[in-house]
């Protein structure tokens, strides 16, 4: 298993990585996390809920632990959510996920 750190800030999609390599495999997760639930056509469920927006601090980890693993359960099976943290800064909130990745 790789295990790696990644976030929802400071993500491009890069087009030329193997979707089924590492890499590719922590690409994708990093798209759920920088996606908003409900933006992405004729794929409605993937992303992230936007209701966590509202919610207290002390309420926020909890909850998106728990979207984050259903999330990578059904769009990333190969990746497991080991830790989530967040951090707030000039209003935006960064969301950090330490993810392991099975390798096939």
């Amino acid at each position: 298993m790789v295990v790696d750190k990644i976030s929802n800030t400071n993500f491009k999609y890069d087009y030329s990585i193997d979707p089924n390599s590492i890499d590719g495999i922590l690409q994708q997760c990093r798209v759920i996390l920088s996606t908003i639930r409900g933006t992405v056509p004729l794929e409605r469920d993937l992303g992230m809920d936007p209701k966590a927006v509202d919610k207290p601090s002390n309420l926020l980890v909890s909850g998106l632990k728990v979207d984050i693993q259903q999330q990578f359960k059904k769009f990333v099976p190969r990746a497991s959510v080991l830790g989530v943290s967040t951090s707030q800064q000039d209003g935006k909130i960064e969301i950090i996920v330490i993810v392991g990745v099975r390798d096939e």
